[in-house]
This record gives C-alpha cells, sequence and structure tokens, in this order.
C-alpha cells in the first residue's frame, strides 16, 4: 500500500485532477449541432428551371457531421418533394422537373429538413428551405386564332394596313423570352405584305394586287421572341383576293363583216362574220352584264339598228340598189349596266353582194366636224378610216393648200397645226386620200370653226366727260340726250349693250347707240354726277367692260331742282301738321264735353248745403248732364290763357303765370257698377272760403270766388295715376290753403279770377 508520499500515488494524483479539469472544459462548451453556419433560421436556394433531374441544386450549411459516423442526422419532412437529401451528405438533388411558369413541374419549392443530434434525447431542429425557379427560355411563342385568312380587294391601295389581329403569346415570364418580334418568312409571295413594326402584329400592303393574275396565295409568318437562342413559331396566312369593277368589256373579237343580200328588207338579221358579236365582262369575278348600242348618229347608222341584250344587227330601213355601193363600217359599243363608263368598241364592216371589198375606199364619203376656235395647236380634230385599218402600206394624205394648218399622221388623225380664228375664216373644205400603193381613194373633209368669245367689249375713250350748257330745268326734260359713248366689240358677230352704274343711274338711261338720255332730274343735288358706263357683248360666256362718265350741270339747274323738291316737300309738311292740328283740335273738344258732362253728374248727385247757393245753381244750370253715370269737375270760366295773354306779373310764379294755373283737375269716367262702389268711400274735400257777392261793374277776380263757393268734389274719383288736366290756382290771395285729400290726385283751390262774358278753357299736358 502506497504511503501518501508514494511516486506512485502523485501520479494517479495527478491523472484524476486531469480528468476531472477535462470533463469540466467539456461540460461548459455548447451543442452547436444543427445550427446553420451563418447563423440563419432557413436556407434559399435559386434554381433554373432547365435543370436536368438528378442534378445538385446545392449544400445546406448545417453544423455537424450528417456521415455514418457523424453526430447529426438529416431528412426531409414532405414526403412528395421534387428534391431529396443525399444519404450521408448535407447536398440536396433534383428528382422531379422544375418549371417557372408551373406547367411541366411546380414553380417554387418550400421544404422543411429535420435535423437530429445524435447519442442525445434532445429534439431535433425544422431548418425551412425554399428553392427559387428562375426562368429559362424554354417557350416558343405561339400564336393566337391561327391560322389566319384575309379576303382582300385588288383594288386595295398599296400602304394600306389590311390585317391587325395577328398575335402570339410566350409563356416564358415577362421579359426577352417573352417579347415576341413578327416577320414575313421569305417565299414566293412575301413580298406583298409587310409588318409596319416588328413589334406589332399589323399587315400592310406592300405591293398591288390583280384578281386576273392571281386569286388567291398563302404566306408564312413568324412569331419569335428574345431570347439566346431565340425561339420561334410559324403559321400560315391565306390570302384570297376579291375582284374589284376595274376592268373594261371586251369583245371576243375585235372586228366584224357582214354581207347585205340584194333587196334588203327590214327587220333582216345580218348574219355576222366569224361570229356573233358579243362581249363579256373582264373582271371575271363580277361579270356584269352587257349591253351594247351602235355608237354614232351618221345618216347610214338609220338603216340598221341593234338588239340591246343580245347585240344582234338588224335591218331597219329597206335598202335600195343605190344604197351602200361602198362598204360601211358600224362601230358597235358594249357598255356595263351597273358602270357606263366601262365599255368595249367593236367595228363591223357592212357590204352589199357584188362590191369588193379588196378595194381600198375610207369608212365615209364625207366627214365633218366642229372646232372651237380656240382648240390648241396639235389638237386631234377627227379620225379617218379606210376599209384595211391594218394594212401597213396606207398612206394619207391632204389636199394642196391645208399642209400647213393641217396635217394627218399614219392613222388618219387629222391634227390642227394652226390657230383657228372664227373672224377670219369660219369654215375649212378640203380632200383627204388615202393609197395602198395600187389604188388610191379620197373623202371629203368639211370643218367648221365655232367662235369663241375672246374678244372683251372695248370704248373708243378711256373716259368721257360732258358739260351741260346754261339752260332751264324746264328745258331739260326726260329723254332729252346729254351725251353719247361708243363701244364696239372684236368678236364676229357678237352684239354690244351698254348700262349705266352709279348713285344717279335712276336718273338717266343709256341705249344700244351709246346715247345717255335724262330720265328724272328732280332729286339732283349736285352739279357733277358721276356714272359709270358698262358694256356687255352677247358672246358666251358674255364679257364686259367699262369707263367713267362725268356730266356736269349749271349750279342754276341744281338750285331749281332743288327749290322745286324743296316746294314740293313742304307742301307735304304742312299737310301733314294740318292734319295733326285738326286731329288735336277734336281731341280738345272732346275732352272739354267730357269734362262738364262729369261735373254735372257729380254737382246733381251731391247731397252738400251747396246746393242752396242760388248763384251756384246758375251756374251749375247751365251745365248739361251726360246720359251715362260720369263723374263731372265743374269748372269756372276763365277769360284768356295765362300763357300767351298774360302781363310779365302774371308770368311769375303764384301769379296766374305758366306755372301757376287758375285749376288743376283730374277728369275719370267710371262706369255705374264702379261709381256705386266708391261712393261708400268718398270723402268731402274741404271747402274754399266764401266771398261776397261781384258787382256787376266790377273786374276783378272776386266776381269769380262767389260761384266757385261749396264746390265739393267726390272723393276717390280721381284715381293717383291717371293722366290730368291741370289749371293752376293763385293762392297769395287767401290766407289758408285746403287740405290736400290724400285718395284725391288734386284738389280745387280756389283764387282770383278775371270775369269775362265767354268760356275759355286752356288745357296743359
Amino acid at each position: 500500500m502506497y504511503g501518501v508520499n508514494t511516486p506512485g500515488f502523485l501520479h494517479r494524483t495527478t491523472y484524476l485532477l486531469l480528468a476531472l479539469c477535462i470533463q469540466g472544459v467539456l461540460l461548459q462548451v455548447p451543442d452547436n449541432r444543427c445550427f446553420l453556419e451563418d447563423g440563419g433560421s432557413a436556407e434559399s436556394f435559386f434554381v433554373n428551371e432547365d435543370l436536368p433531374i438528378g442534378s445538385v441544386i446545392g449544400k445546406l450549411h448545417i453544423l455537424g457531421d450528417p456521415g455514418e459516423h457523424g453526430n447529426i442526422e438529416l431528412r426531409l419532412k414532405e414526403l412528395d418533394s421534387p428534391v431529396v437529401i443525399l444519404s450521408g451528405t448535407k447536398e440536396l438533388s433534383l428528382v422531379r422537373r422544375l418549371d417557372k411558369e408551373g406547367i411541366d413541374g411546380p414553380s417554387s419549392v418550400y421544404i422543411n429538413v429535420l435535423c437530429e443530434k445524435k447519442r442525445n434525447s434532445d429534439p431535433g431542429f425544422l431548418i425551412p428551405v425554399n428553392i427559387r425557379v428562375t426562368d429559362a427560355n424554354d417557350n416558343a411563342p405561339q400564336f393566337v386564332n391561327a391560322p389566319y385568312v384575309l379576303n382582300i380587294s385588288e383594288v386595295t391601295v398599296v400602304g394600306t394596313r389590311v390585317l391587325q389581329g395577328i398575335k402570339a403569346i410566350d409563356a416564358d415570364q415577362q421579359g426577352p423570352f417573352s417579347t415576341v418580334q413578327y416577320s414575313v418568312s421569305p417565299g414566293p409571295y412575301a413580298d406583298y405584305f409587310v409588318f409596319v413594326n416588328g413589334l406589332e402584329g399589323t399587315l400592310v400592303l406592300r405591293k398591288p394586287l390583280d384578281y386576273e393574275t392571281l386569286q388567291n396565295f398563302t404566306i408564312t409568318i413568324r412569331a419569335q421572341d428574345q431570347g439566346n437562342p431565340p425561339k420561334w413559331t410559324d403559321t400560315t396566312l391565306y390570302v384570297n383576293v376579291i375582284d374589284a369593277d376595274d376592268q373594261n368589256p371586251k369583245f371576243y373579237d375585235e372586228n366584224y363583216s357582214a354581207i347585205l343580200p340584194e333587196n334588203a328588207k327590214t327587220g333582216l338579221k345580218l348574219d355576222v362574220k366569224p361570229r356573233e358579236m358579243a362581249a363579256f365582262d373582264q373582271d371575271l369575278g363580277i361579270k356584269a352584264p352587257i349591253y351594247y348600242t351602235l355608237n354614232s348618229a351618221d345618216s347610214f347608222y338609220q338603216y340598221f339598228n341593234i338588239n340591246k341584250a343580245t347585240g344582234n344587227i338588224y335591218v331597219a330601213k329597206d335598202i335600195n340598189e343605190d344604197d351602200f355601193l361602198q362598204p360601211v363600217t358600224l362601230v358597235v359599243r358594249a357598255i356595263q349596266y351597273d358602270n357606263q363608263d366601262r365599255y368595249a368598241l367593236a367595228t363591223l364592216v357592212v357590204s352589199k353582194v357584188g362590191t369588193s371589198l379588196r378595194e381600198l375606199q375610207f369608212s365615209k364619203n364625207e366627214y365633218s366636224v366642229t372646232a372651237l376656235e380656240n382648240l390648241p395647236v396639235n389638237y386631234v380634230l377627227l379620225t379617218v378610216s379606210t376599209n384595211k385599218p391594218r394594212d401597213p402600206r396606207v398612206k394619207f394624205w391632204l389636199s394642196n393648200g391645208y399642209g400647213e394648218r393641217f396635217s394627218i399622221s399614219r392613222q388618219g388623225d387629222i391634227i390642227l397645226m394652226q390657230c383657228l380664228d372664227y373672224e377670219t375664216e369660219d369654215n375649212y373644205k378640203f380632200m383627204v386620200y388615202a393609197s395602198d400603193s395600187v389604188m388610191t381613194t379620197s373623202a371629203t373633209v368639211n370643218i367648221t370653226v365655232l367662235n369663241v368669245n375672246d374678244w372683251d367689249p372695248r370704248f373708243r375713250y378711256p373716259q368721257y366727260e360732258f358739260f351741260l350748257p346754261h339752260i332751264p330745268l324746264t328745258d331739260l326734260t326726260p329723254g332729252s340726250v346729254i351725251g353719247k359713248v361708243e363701244a364696239a366689240d372684236g368678236d364676229k358677230g357678237d352684239r354690244v349693250t351698254l348700262s349705266l352704274r352709279g348713285p344717279y343711274e335712276k336718273m338717266f338711261s343709256i341705249n344700244d347707240s351709246g346715247h345717255i338720255s335724262i330720265v328724272d332730274l328732280t332729286a339732283i343735288n349736285t352739279s357733277t354726277i358721276h356714272l359709270v358706263a358698262v358694256a356687255t357683248d352677247t358672246g358666251t360666256p358674255p364679257r364686259q367692260a367699262s369707263v367713267p362718265a362725268i356730266i356736269h350741270f349749271p349750279e342754276a339747274v341744281v338750285l331749281q331742282a332743288s327749290s322745286r323738291l324743296n316746294t314740293g316737300s313742304n307742301s307735304t309738311v304742312l299737310f301733314i301738321l294740318a292734319a295733326v292740328l285738326i286731329v288735336l283740335g277734336f281731341v280738345i273738344i272732346m275732352l272739354i264735353v267730357y269734362i262738364h258732362k262729369n261735373k254735372r253728374t257729380k254737382e246733381n248727385s251731391s247731397s252738400s248745403p251747396r246746393s242752396s247757393n242760388n248763384k251756384n245753381n246758375s251756374f251749375l244750370s247751365n251745365v248739361i248732364l251726360p246720359e251715362k253715370h260720369v263723374n263731372v269737375v265743374a269748372i269756372p270760366k276763365i277769360q284768356e290763357n295765362p300763357v300767351f295773354n298774360g302781363s310779365q306779373a302774371e308770368m311769375q310764379p303764384g301769379r296766374g303765370g305758366a306755372n301757376s294755373s287758375i285749376y288743376t283737375a283730374t277728369v275719370k269716367t267710371n262706369r255705374p257698377s264702379q261709381f256705386n262702389s266708391l261712393k261708400s268711400k268718398q270723402k268731402l274735400a274741404p271747402q274754399p272760403p266764401q266771398v261776397p257777392k261781384p258787382s256787376p261793374s266790377s273786374h276783378n277776380m272776386d266776381s269769380v270766388r262767389s260761384g266757385s263757393s261749396n264746390v265739393m268734389w267726390p272723393v276717390g274719383t280721381i284715381p293717383r295715376r291717371v293722366k290730368k288736366l291741370s289749371w293752376d290756382d293763385e293762392a297769395d290771395s287767401f290766407q289758408r290753403k285746403p287740405e290736400l285729400d290724400p285718395e284725391v290726385g288734386v284738389t280745387p283751390l280756389v283764387t282770383d279770377m278775371k270775369t269775362s262774358d265767354s268760356t275759355n278753357l286752356t288745357v296743359y299736358f
């Protein structure tokens, strides 16, 4: 047994202490297994959608060793995950395809990794793992509603947008992989269309179409994304060309011929060679119906007519032996029913038995044409033709003397070489010849020149001025000629008419000879008359020219006309004034009668003590009572008009002047019903003071006051808004003024008046 101080004991003690220290240190170190290396709580990975199955998408950054002899164990919580953990490793492997669009696989993956510590009873850790799928250019654009069909008219203008519905969609994530660009693939008809913009599916016509050449065709359209490398899809566009009315009808043959039998009778159908005349519409898709007519009105056309529907030619008039000694050429027109601007022409040569078509002949013996004199040089006046229109040996020429003014081409066109002038020569007649180097024939050409109004009328002088002598106005009677203007026209056959213009044109007249005559001078107010003489020719269209014409009259003539006009005007004015005065006098008389009648009625109906006054009764006894119920205001007699006859003192205010008359009165006629309704509302007006009885010889104003005593006006008979008749009173002689009744427009005031034997009534408005 070892002692305390023995070496063995010391060694054992040292080892024991060292083991205890190591164990203590181990107990203080934390266990960080299943933690993430960066201290996070979840893992994230980015995986391209085109990653092959079996590829490793990433490694988990978890602390610990998941190996066979390691200290942690890893496994997935989800059983159907598209990824797995490789055994004994921290790597995740793809076991099912991913797809960003979510079509062939999930577009994102979210799983939980369970990490458990070996030789430890602690629960495991769940580590979230987020796998994000990135886009790849794995989808090609797909057309919508493809293939496409386009029906287009052949007359569509180049540059027209013909199709706007082309569209393709790329399923890739928005960006360059899904941006679609359109184009027309190279091909036989690719040059007919082009896209306005490669990024927009709008087609534009690039080349004109023709139904008669190409009725339908196809082109290939490509939609391509902008990936690297790009993906694309092609589709087909079917184009159907629609026929339009852009072609004229056409005869099956251009030239036809027919032989007339001897003594051809009316109704005979001509046997036309090489086939019956017929035409067809060259617009094959339309095939418009056609009708036929003869294209001229020459004399020999009267012998034939044509069936409008079939084109058959018939004899319209019996043909004698002397007719048609030479073959004639009929021009037949085939016209579309729906568009008369579309037509075709063909010729039919008709000859009699025995006449040889081999002999060179003009289609007419005489050609006639009318031509305007202003036709330009090199204008084709007419075309002559022979029975050998395609024979290159046939040559034309004109008779001598007309080669400078007219010429003829190899095709028989007679061309104008010099300008025509109707005033110089209005008709040309010459011969035209044709020769085929074997035979020569001739025909007459008659050209009638039509006049054109190419001259303006012209006056002899640029201005006309006439001075009249000093003669009385009575000598200047209507029709007197005061001057003459002269005008002419350079056009042959044109007649010139003259007229006057200006503010004084109605005072004068002018005839076609240019004589200016007087019509009426009563309104003349100036000695200088300015007119414009206008000359108008009879051409088509008419032309005009004008010159100023000045006429000078003596001042005495103007004064005489003015005085005569004023005399007539004054007579008219005086007549109007007299009529007005008569009407006003009649109105005044009617007003006076009306006022007296109204006054008498009111005095009779009053029950006041005024009736006991004899003087008043004697004054009222002279007033005639009206038959109707009328309110009458009594008006005393006055001697004179204070405005026109008063003295200077009377003209002053308050002295009987114009501003202060004798009375002021208002008259209104009341119907019985109105009078009765107002009677209950009447109030008595204040009475004027009593005055002594005047002496017969006295001429002062006191003689009138007794006649005005106890005058009472009915209350309410004078409305406030009725027009008033005024006699203003002088109020200085009264010590007190009567009060105004508020219900009466005006209350009478008594003042001094001059006596007079006559009654003068002055009315002021």
